[in-house]
């Protein structure tokens, strides 16, 4: 099995290939090429500051004369990917490629790609910047991101007097939910849920507003809004699938059987990943259902598809592992499942794999859920249920398994150390592993007890009393000797 990203483990942990990634994400690119002008003079920057606006002058090197809601997100230029979902979505826009991003954005929306829908959209604005639409995409794939969403509705609000009335529908539902805020989540949720059914009443030759009110029904779950009908949310996303069986809300399908019955998603799992071969998440999803009913041979299929996909996905376009919302938990999930199988070489290669990826301080630490923690998770797993004793005490003297600043990740790498010390016979290096947790043990108890003090002292506002040194016990009279008997 070759799924995993870079060959072995170089000195620093870094693949070659993604440390080019990582260059290329930091560094904005225009049409492919990094240009360096390294040959102009003090004297043509001068007149190139003087031509410049005063509030462009102003601007911060880096950042978006747009405003703060596009200094953040990719910035290099999209291109029509293909295989990104079966969508059309009409858009009030000036060239046909404009149209073509709009709908590869929101087809990567479906898929739950939002960093490369952000940048399909931002790709339809900058060949059209009066596309409302290409606005409105921003925000939906910001949309758990409100400040970023508000900056870019308000842009596409400007310019909504010049689009459809399905476009200023969509556009003024996401509007209104992006100002509500967070702290009306209930009353937002269910008023953007009307919105998508006015849209779907008014045009109801527009499935798109069919799959997006799907998704958000089965959302408002854990936003605190009851679920009465599966069945009933079931029945509009086959609307959708009646008028377009490829079209990507399989994964909608999938997402609202996953923990109810996940048998009722079954034709979805196996249209999934064909309805955007081009998405990762996509081919991921089928994974859930078969994984709960125990076809785990299914699944390890589709987690591996995932994997292939991103991974290409990385080197065609130069993006760090953990920048892919959903690459950390594929692979470990592969994981679990090639354990059940019995691929216990497969598992351990994976678990070191995602140990081996660049810990980019954003993406990928082990407070995050990014590769590093899971990858580690799952080592530790692998060695303990397959008892690979040797393994474990091999690896803890290399990166994959080294000592860690984190008090819980060194109490776990500690006791799959003293299981294999134990296990092999070396019982003096056990024993010695053992009085060192002991001696956490005591220190993590006393700490505790005093952080209970000083809460309670707190709360009642009364200084802890001084502990009084325990008395010493008066020693126990030793019984006096028997004198030998004359």
């Amino acid at each position: 099995m070759k799924f995993v990203v870079g060959s072995g483990m170089s000195s620093r942990l870094v693949p070659r290939v993604l440390l080019l990634g990582a260059l290329a994400v930091a560094v904005p690119t225009h049409g492919g090429a990094l240009l360096l002008a390294q040959d102009a003079t003090k004297e043509s920057k001068a007149g190139d500051d003087a031509a410049k606006p005063e509030a462009e002058k102003a601007l911060p090197a880096g950042h978006s004369n747009h405003g703060e809601a596009f200094n953040e997100g990719p910035r290099q230029k999209a291109y029509l990917m293909g295989n990104t979902g079966n969508v059309t979505f009409p858009a009030t826009c000036a060239k046909p490629i404009v149209q073509k991003f709009i709908n590869q954005g929101v087809g990567q929306l479906h898929g739950f790609w939002f960093l490369e829908a952000e940048r399909s959209f931002r790709q339809a604005a900058a060949i059209d910047p009066d596309c409302a639409v290409a606005y409105w995409g921003m925000a939906m794939a910001n949309i758990n991101n409100e400040k970023r969403a508000k900056g870019f509705i308000a842009k596409a609000v400007a310019l909504k007097g010049k689009v459809t009335e399905r476009e200023r529908m969509y556009i003024e539902a996401v509007d209104a939910y992006v100002k509500a805020g967070s702290k009306k989540n209930k009353d937002r949720s269910r008023a953007y849920a009307k919105a998508l059914e006015r849209i779907s009443y008014k045009f109801p030759e527009d499935i798109e507003s069919k799959a997006f009110l799907g998704l958000q029904l089965w959302g408002n779950r854990r936003r605190g809004l009851p679920l009465d009908s599966y069945l009933a949310v079931n029945a509009l996303l086959e609307q959708v699938l009646a008028k377009n069986p490829k079209h990507p809300c399989h994964h909608y399908r999938i997402h609202l059987w996953d923990y109810e019955r996940a048998e009722n998603a079954l034709n979805s799992a196996a249209r999934c990943g064909q309805a955007a071969p081009g998405i990762a998440h996509m081919w991921h999803m089928p994974g859930h259902i078969y994984s709960k009913l125990k076809r785990y041979e299914d699944a390890c299929f589709q987690q591996e598809a995932s994997a292939r996909v991103d991974h290409a996905h990385m080197m065609r376009d130069r993006v760090l592992p953990d920048q892919i919302h959903n690459f950390a938990h594929n692979n470990e999930w592969l994981c679990r499942n090639l354990l059940y199988v019995g691929r216990v070489s497969d598992a351990l290669s994976l678990a070191k794999n995602m140990l081996e990826l660049p810990r980019h301080p954003k993406y990928n630490t082990l407070k995050r859920s990014g590769s590093t923690r899971y990858g580690r998770m799952r080592l530790l797993q692998v060695l303990n249920t397959y008892e690979l004793w040797d393994e474990t005490i091999a690896l803890a003297g290399t990166p994959y398994l080294e000592p860690t600043a984190d008090f819980n990740e060194q109490i776990k790498r500690s006791r799959q150390l003293g299981r294999a010390y134990f296990r092999t016979g070396k019982n003096e290096q056990g024993k010695e592993l053992l009085a060192s947790l002991e001696k956490q043990l005591v220190e993590q108890r006393a700490a505790q007890e005093k952080a209970g003090v000083a809460a309670r002292s707190k709360l009642t506002g009364k200084k802890p009393e001084a502990k009084k040194p325990e008395a010493k016990k008066p020693e126990a009279k030793k019984p006096e000797a028997k004198k030998p008997e004359a």
